[in-house]
């Protein structure tokens, strides 16, 4: 009789979850269709609430989204920090965005965050954000170090540019903190860098594992004159980088890389 109720069980949570799944699916092709910012946010919801619940029918950590479309995952190398994005277009201008930060406890359950705006903002360098006031982006990379982990991501706040970033996320009582003053910019110091460029343009932002720092593309104006107006900042096609060195991440401008590799 135990086994037999274990399976009806099991069953049970596996139609639950791809019950779960289904409607985040459904509800995620949904948000990006033309609608209302009042429907839209509404449609969201459903998307945080139907996402949670099959992550939680499931192990937060490994359960897989693949099916789901217009979301990303990506995890840290050392398996020890998940995190799930996404966004969407609103009509009044406004982007809204996402992320689920699931913390592997190993014997403990999961430690999950959401974190969620209706009007995605241009982060500053110099603040620290917790997950109340969170910009907005998407994160495409994690790399731990001791503990902290420094997070790629990418956004817009507005049509006529596009952003890319490198921040730190840091856990202070399992409360996640964004913004650590890591970064050495010239001698000036900062919680975080922020590319701001055209977004008809392409920007390389990526962490090379041999040179084991972050390289880019330097960006600037089409003319002089543009100097102030990002929407016209783009790869001049030299590149720079950051590497850690007496605990910094400091710039080193010109770097010399072929292709961009």
């Amino acid at each position: 009789m135990k086994k037999i109720a274990c399976l009806i069980c099991l069953y049970t949570c596996l139609v639950s979850a791809f019950a779960t799944q289904k409607e985040t699916a459904s509800a995620l092709q949904q948000l990006q269709q033309p609608a209302p910012d009042s429907v839209k946010i509404a449609v969201n919801e459903q998307v945080k609430t139907a996402l949670l619940a099959y992550l939680q029918a499931n192990h937060a950590f490994t359960a897989r989204i693949d099916s789901m479309p217009f979301i990303g995952s990506v995890y840290d190398a050392d398996s020890t920090l998940r995190i799930i994005s996404w966004n969407y277009s609103m009509e009044n201008g406004n982007y809204g965005c996402n992320a689920v930060l699931v913390k592997n406890k190993r014997k403990k359950e999961p430690l999950i965050h959401v974190l969620s705006t209706t009007n995605v903002t241009l982060p500053t360098e110099q603040k620290r954000y917790t997950a109340k006031n969170w910009y907005g982006a998407l994160y495409y990379r994690i790399i731990k170090q001791k503990d902290k982990y420094l997070l790629l991501g990418y956004t817009m706040y507005q049509p006529a540019t596009r952003v890319k970033l490198i921040d730190v996320l840091e856990y202070e009582k399992d409360k996640p903190y964004f913004g650590e003053k890591l970064f050495d910019w010239n001698g000036k110091i900062k919680r975080r860098v922020v590319f701001e460029y055209g977004s008809m343009v392409q920007m390389l932002l990526h962490y090379d594992e041999m040179q084991k720092g972050f390289v880019f593309d330097h960006l600037s104006p089409e003319e002089p004159s543009m100097e102030d107006i990002k929407a016209y900042y783009g790869p001049d096609f030299s590149y720079d980088g950051l590497f850690y060195r007496k605990q910094k991440w400091t710039l080193q401008e010109d770097l010399n890389i072929k292709n961009g590799e």
